[in-house]
């Protein structure tokens, strides 16, 4: 269970440093999508941090959905 929570932290810090980047990146853009872009971006950042505080528990679910979510939410940056 500790190295599956060591795992989960480093891909969480990770996707979280990659996100600020591409949704700063956005912010700065024209894109006429802009706002649902940040706004889902918002609650992905939230996620980890929730499951950081406790709120949430590591769950096979999770470590199998969340990479799913940032995949689609990055795909939905670069058509924009």
């Amino acid at each position: 269970m500790i190295l599956i929570r060591i795992f989960l932290l480093a891909f969480n810090v990770a996707v979280v440093t990659y996100l600020i980047y591409r949704l700063l990146q956005i912010y700065k853009s024209n894109s006429p999508n802009k706002n649902w872009i940040v706004g889902i971006g918002i609650f992905l950042l939230l996620v980890p941090i929730t499951m950081l505080m406790g709120f949430l528990k590591p769950t096979p679910l999770y470590l199998f959905l969340y990479p799913v979510a940032i995949s689609l939410h990055l795909y939905l940056i670069r058509n924009s």
